[in-house]
């Protein structure tokens, strides 16, 4: 046994393994120390609140494209790209006066076809014009009232008819006057016109010839035809060619005014021929009326009674003709009519519809995104974007575990990381009632609405969405860090003296992933282990 100690190599074996097991014995009770000491908690009353979020982009209320659904040119546009709008508001508008006839002439037919039915029911207008037939009555009438007191004054001719006379005589004498003065000066403008036309003609045919013979010089010698020096230049045998084609246009032009000139003569020459015969036949005719009332003859005398009698026939004539179309008309005649009316009525509604939609109106109060509009531009394929605002909302994603604790109608605080001062609360508007299944994970859609009038926070922008599933007031806590399993329950370690432990079971209850409610197995103010290790054995350092 000396000997085997005496060996060096086997002394300093066994003294290097004493040094090692006394270091890590050393080691483990000063762990063991610090964590008894330092590695504790106290169990605390607070409250607690569990939270669960997610993040999706801010979504409108509503996105429509808008385009005109009339045909046009576009002639207004009263918006640009960010104008909040109100319903009803006019956006941009395309040319309308063709719609605008359509209308018109649509109303005339419909009311025309209204008419007509009208007079079917009430028994008139089956084979013609009651509004014609009518109006010969009262052209008959007015004739035989004319020719009666035309009589009437021949046979007893009052001083007031014959005053007349003689006025209507003296002013047909100064229109006839007047009709030759007018006529002749308007002649005579035109006579003059026409001779500066001739001469402006004649002046640009001669500038003309001088073009023409400069610029046929220039293309056959290819020189100047003023100075006669060869080699002219390009720039210069330009201007003769400008002069020759502006000479050519002038004659044309000349030509034209000449032609216009004539036109103008030739028609105040007719008009004044027109004009004076008129006048003179006037004048003619109530010198006539005159002669006839200061000394009527038998003949004159006849003549009216004749007249008289004449129109007398063509009232009883009208008064028989409308008394035929004043008829009831017949079933089938009625029900055609009713259906020309709803026809027509058809028309008149399709071009007001067409007129209203030549107008871009807003369907709703909104914000303009976008504007393809060009003025000038045809209104096919062209378009406003709106969106509407109020509310907007998020469309966010929870898992299976989540979303049974969301309802309809629970609060949502919502914040942008884009703008750190903003901050609004919401609403779950909606949960889809049908999963999504991507790659393996379910999630369920919950819709979070909320109202908001600042101008930063535009659509598209990424939203997170906050909401409290629990809160608890005033219960014991401890951290999550401090529990341990035990079987299907829960434990955690109390320390005591000599750095042992003691494990308890306790019930726990809230977590919101740091701390956790404890129902059951401790008391306020009670010490445990925060982060408890195997190390620590109950009843102090013993077999592993």
């Amino acid at each position: 046994m000396v000997g085997w100690l005496k060996k060096p190599a086997v002394i300093i074996g066994i003294v290097v393994v004493v040094i090692i097991a006394g270091y890590f014995i050393f080691r483990s009770r000063t762990a063991s120390t610090t964590t008894t000491k330092t590695n504790t908690v106290v169990v605390s009353r607070g409250d607690l609140t569990t939270v669960v979020s997610g993040s999706s982009n801010i979504l409108a209320e509503s996105n429509v494209t808008l385009s005109f659904q009339s045909t046009g040119i576009i002639n207004e546009i009263v918006v640009k790209e960010g104008d909040s709008v109100k319903k009803g508001q006019k956006l941009a508008t395309i040319d309308a006066r063709d719609l605008q006839y359509q209308v018109s002439s649509a109303e005339a037919a419909f009311k025309s076809a209204q008419a007509k039915l009208a007079q079917l029911l009430e028994g008139s207008g089956r084979s013609s014009d009651l509004t014609s037939a009518q109006a010969a009555v009262t052209s008959a009438q007015a004739q035989l009232n004319s020719a009666q007191e035309k009589l009437d004054a021949l046979r007893n001719p009052t001083t007031d008819k014959i005053s007349a006379a003689k006025l209507k005589v003296q002013q047909a004498e100064t229109t006839l006057q007047t009709t030759r003065d007018s006529s002749s000066a308007t002649k005579t403008k035109a006579e003059l016109d026409l001779s500066k036309a001739s001469e402006s003609l004649i002046q640009a045919q001669s500038k003309y010839g001088k073009a023409r013979w400069d610029w046929d010089w220039v293309q056959k010698y290819n020189s100047d035809p003023v100075t006669g020096r060869g080699g002219i230049s390009g720039s210069a045998a330009m201007s003769y060619q400008d002069a020759y084609t502006q000479a050519d246009a002038a004659v044309r032009s000349a030509e034209q005014g000449v032609q216009q000139a004539q036109i103008t003569l030739n028609n105040a020459k007719a008009a004044e021929a027109a004009n004076i015969t008129q006048a003179e036949s006037a004048l003619t005719d109530a010198k006539l009326q005159l002669a006839t009332l200061l000394k009527p003859t038998a003949a004159d005398i006849a003549a009216a009674v004749a007249t008289v009698q004449q129109n007398e026939s063509s009232l009883e004539q009208a008064k028989a003709n409308l008394d035929k179309i004043v008829t009831p008309g017949t079933q089938t005649d009625i029900l055609m009519q009713q259906s020309a009316v709803i026809q027509a009525e058809s028309s008149f509604n399709q071009a007001k519809l067409k007129l209203e939609n030549a107008t871009l109106i807003a369907p709703f109060d909104g914000v303009v995104s976008t504007i393809g509009l060009v003025i000038g531009q045809t209104s096919s394929g062209a378009s406003v974007t709106m969106i509407d605002r109020d509310p907007m909302h998020i469309d966010v994603k929870f898992g299976e575990t989540d979303i049974v604790s969301i309802n309809v109608g629970q609060a949502a605080q919502i914040t942008i990381d884009a703008l750190p001062d903003w901050k609004k609360t919401g609403t779950v508007a909606s949960i889809s009632p049908v999963a999504d299944s991507a790659n393996g994970v379910v999630t369920y859609k919950a819709r979070i609405d909320f109202s908001d009038s600042d101008k930063r926070v535009l659509v598209g922008m990424t939203a997170i969405v906050e909401l409290i599933t629990a809160d608890k007031k005033n219960v014991l806590l401890i951290p999550n860090s401090a529990i341990l399993p035990k079987g299907t329950g829960r434990i955690v370690q109390i320390p005591g003296a000599n750095n042992t432990t003691t494990e308890v079971d306790i019930t726990i209850g809230l977590s919101d992933g740091l701390q956790t409610e404890v129902l059951t197995g401790l008391t306020e103010g009670q010490t445990i282990i925060a982060t408890p290790t195997n190390t620590v054995k109950s009843g102090g350092f013993g077999p592993p």
